[in-house]
């Protein structure tokens, strides 16, 4: 296996889902004439498909290889190489899991709401050490 492909955290957009739904439906069920209220729902529903579409039709990834991470939110592939890459790191916060790439220059790139297994991280690590 020479790339490490980041899959989508389903548990946490499951989650989001839920919350939407019942927002939406708590606001009918209470009989609100509340627009903002249910505005905001429609917004939050919208904004989760959205990325979860993407993801499926695979127009929103990352990959990672030894030339370095390749990732793409929807709109063109974009490239972060390996010479450039100072390290990563993974961090988790109950459901969310953030990979966190160091660059040489002393930025940061943050990659919300994917997911992997720490097999798969060791792996990119070592992929992306063997420059």
């Amino acid at each position: 296996m020479r790339t490490v492909d980041l899959s989508v955290n389903w548990l946490l957009f499951g989650i989001f889902l839920f919350a939407c739904a019942s927002l939406f439906f708590s606001v009918s069920a209470l009989e609100l004439n509340a627009f903002i209220l249910s505005v905001l729902c429609y917004a939050l529903l919208v904004a989760s498909l959205i990325p979860l579409g993407l993801a499926l039709l695979n127009k929103r990834f990352v990959h990672i290889d030894r030339a370095g991470i390749s990732y793409s939110f929807g709109c063109g592939t974009r490239y972060i190489l390996t010479e450039d890459i100072k390290h990563i790191q993974r961090k988790r916060f109950l459901l969310l899991t953030v990979l966190q790439v160091e660059l040489q220059s002393g930025e940061m790139t943050f990659f919300y709401s994917w997911t992997v297994s720490e097999a798969g991280f060791a792996r990119a690590e070592q992929l992306l050490a063997s420059k």
